[in-house]
C-alpha cells in the first residue's frame, strides 16, 4: 500500500467516526430519530431499574434489621440456656452431696444394728441389757429411743432432700431441653434471614451493575444525539453555501460545468463509472439530494467530500468531482465494476 493510500485510509476511518456511512445508515436525520427513540427507551428502562433498586434496597435494609433482631434473640436464648445449664450443674452437685450423706447415714445405722445383734458391742440393744437398775434402764431406753428417732428424722429429711433434688434435676433437664430447642429455632430463623439477606444483597448488586450499564448507554446515546445534531447543522450550512455559490455563478453568467447544458463530459470514464454517475446525478455536477448532504456527480455525502476534496468540498468542477468519485470507489469497492454490482444489488453504493 502506498503512502497516499494509507493516508487516504486513515482519513476515511476518521470520517467514519465523525459522519455516518451511507452504507450503514443512509440519512443522519433518520439516525437522530433512531438514536432519540433508543435514548427514550434506555432512560425509561433506567428509571424502572432505579425504582426496582430502591425497592430492593428498602427490602435489604429491612432484612438487615430482621437479621440483627434475630441475632439478638439468639444471644438472649443462649444466655438463658447457659443459666439453665449452670443451675442444673448446681442441682447435680447438691444431689450428689445429698446422696452421699444418705448413704453415709444408712451405713452408720447398719453398722449399729450389726453391732447390737451380732457383735454384742455397747450400742443399740447392748445398752439396754447392761443397765444396772430400773432408773438406769429407763434412762438408757429413753436415750436410745431419742437417738433412733433422731436417726430416723435425719433419714427422712435426707430422703426428702434426695427426692427434691431429683425433681429439681428433672425440671432443670426439661428446662434445658426447652431452652435448647428455642435456641435451635432462633438459630434456624437467623440462618433463613441471612439467606434472604444474601439474596437481596445479590439482587441489589446486579441492579446496581445494570443501572451503571444503562446510565453509560444513556450517556453515550445523548452524546451521539448531540453529534448528529451538530452534523445536521453543519450539513445545512454546507448546503446553503453550495446554493449560494451556484446562485453567484448563475448571476454572473458562468456555466455550471465543463460539459454542454451544465453537464460534465464523461467520455473519459469507464462504462461502469458512467453507469453509476448517470444514475446518481445524470452527469450534473450541481445535482444535490434535498434529504441528505449528497452532492455532485457521484452524490458523495459531505463527510466523503471533505475527505477527498478537503476545503474544496463544495466544488462543482467536473475534474475534481470525478477524481473524488474515483477515489471513493477505489477505497470502498476496489473497482468501479464492483461498485456497479453493489449498486445493482442494493440500489445505492
Amino acid at each position: 500500500m502506498t503512502q497516499r493510500a494509507r493516508t487516504r485510509t486513515l482519513l476515511l476511518a476518521a470520517a467514519v467516526l465523525l459522519l455516518p456511512s451511507p452504507a450503514a445508515t443512509g440519512d443522519e436525520r433518520n439516525q437522530l430519530e433512531q438514536t432519540s427513540r433508543r435514548l427514550g427507551h434506555v432512560e425509561s428502562v433506567l428509571r424502572d431499574a432505579r425504582a426496582d433498586a430502591a425497592a430492593v434496597a428498602t427490602a435489604l435494609a429491612e432484612a438487615d434489621r430482621e437479621v440483627a433482631g434475630a441475632r439478638l434473640r439468639l444471644e438472649r436464648a443462649n444466655a438463658r440456656l447457659d443459666t439453665a445449664r449452670q443451675r442444673r450443674a448446681g442441682a447435680a452437685v447438691a444431689l450428689d452431696q445429698a446422696t452421699d450423706e444418705v448413704a453415709g447415714q444408712q451405713a452408720r445405722l447398719a453398722e449399729q444394728v450389726r453391732g447390737a445383734y451380732m457383735t454384742g458391742r455397747v450400742s443399740g440393744l447392748a445398752a439396754v441389757v447392761d443397765a444396772h437398775d430400773l432408773g438406769d434402764l429407763v434412762s438408757r431406753t429413753v436415750t436410745l429411743n431419742y437417738v433412733l428417732a433422731a436417726d430416723q428424722d435425719l433419714l427422712a429429711r435426707l430422703d426428702l432432700a434426695r427426692r427434691r433434688a431429683g425433681v429439681l434435676h428433672a425440671g432443670m433437664a426439661q428446662a434445658e431441653g426447652e431452652r435448647a430447642a428455642a435456641a435451635d429455632e432462633v438459630a434456624g430463623q437467623v440462618r433463613d434471614l441471612e439467606r434472604v439477606q444474601a439474596l437481596r444483597r445479590q439482587a441489589k448488586e446486579r441492579l446496581d451493575a445494570r443501572i451503571a450499564r444503562l446510565a453509560g448507554a444513556a450517556a453515550a446515546l445523548r452524546a451521539r444525539s448531540g453529534e448528529l445534531r451538530n452534523l445536521i447543522r453543519q450539513q445545512e450550512l454546507a448546503r446553503q453555501r453550495v446554493a449560494a455559490q451556484r446562485a453567484g455563478r448563475v448571476a454572473a453568467g458562468q456555466p455550471a460545468a465543463a460539459g454542454a447544458g451544465g453537464r460534465c463530459d464523461l467520455s473519459g470514464t469507464s462504462a461502469a463509472e458512467q453507469w453509476i454517475i448517470m444514475r446518481e446525478s445524470g452527469g450534473d455536477p450541481t445535482a444535490d439530494n434535498p434529504t441528505s448532504t449528497a452532492f455532485g456527480l457521484g452524490q458523495l455525502l459531505l463527510g466523503n467530500r471533505i475527505l477527498y476534496l478537503g476545503q474544496d468540498y463544495a466544488t462543482t468542477d467536473c475534474g475534481k468531482q470525478l477524481s473524488a468519485f474515483r477515489a471513493y470507489v477505489g477505497d470502498r469497492y476496489g473497482t468501479a465494476e464492483r461498485a456497479q454490482a453493489f449498486w445493482q444489488a442494493n440500489g445505492w453504493y
